[in-house]
């Protein structure tokens, strides 16, 4: 369908200091094709641009365990930091800004915030749009098989960055738990924890078919 911008206007920017634009507002002033037919009417809307972002959901498949992340999310303590229920310090997968192709950021991503080095190729399971009404940011989302090591780390993280990351290792079905009871927040790590339950029920059927299979044989 048809799309013409009439204008566009980039009203902030946000640089690190080495001159990268990390953030951009872009505001346009634009007419689409309508469902019915004929072009819609001049209307504004707004993009924040911060570019595209990569997930990993860690997996212990022998324990059956996920490998999260907790930080501090300045956003969400301007929302609710005042309140006596505000938590700000959030729990996550890994993830990070796609600077390069997906797969090698989130190698270098695990290892950065956890210390895990990755044995096996990260397995793409979606890329999606985060908020498509508001920004153009996706999300490319993997799982990472891993075996979890004795005395492995607890923090992680980038000093020079100000990041300060504390490791968990949760049974999937408490990490499901908590995406039900609210305490899980974050919207690209309930869509690995729901994905990956997904599969794991998978799994679980097709042992359970295989099993009756093997028992009218027997039969």
């Amino acid at each position: 369908m048809r799309v013409d911008i009439r204008d566009i206007q980039t009203p902030y920017e946000f640089r690190l200091p080495n001159g990268r634009v990390l953030f951009k507002i872009e505001e346009a002033v634009l007419s689409h094709e309508r469902f019915s037919g004929p072009m819609g009417s001049e209307i504004t809307r707004v993009n924040f641009e911060r570019g595209d972002g990569v997930g990993v959901l860690l997996y212990d498949e022998a324990e059956r365990a996920v490998i999260l992340v907790e930080q501090f999310r300045f956003p969400v303590h301007r929302r609710e930091g005042a309140s006596p229920e505000g938590n700000a310090w959030l729990l996550e997968i890994v993830a990070g800004i796609k600077d390069g192709d997906g797969p090698s950021v989130a190698r270098k991503e695990v290892l950065e915030e956890t210390g895990y080095e990755l044995s096996h190729p990260p397995e793409h399971l979606s890329t999606f749009y985060l908020s498509p009404g508001g920004s153009s940011e996706q999300m490319e989302l993997y799982l990472a098989r891993v075996r979890k090591s004795p005395g492995g780390p607890h923090h992680g993280g980038v000093a020079s960055e100000g990041e300060d990351i504390r490791v968990h290792a949760l049974p999937l079905d408490k990490a499901i738990e908590q995406v039900s009871d609210g305490r899980i927040r974050d919207a690209k790590t309930i869509v690995a924890l729901l994905m990956l339950r997904q599969r794991d029920l998978g799994r679980k059927q097709g042992g359970s078919i295989a099993e009756r299979v093997d028992d009218q044989g027997e039969r």
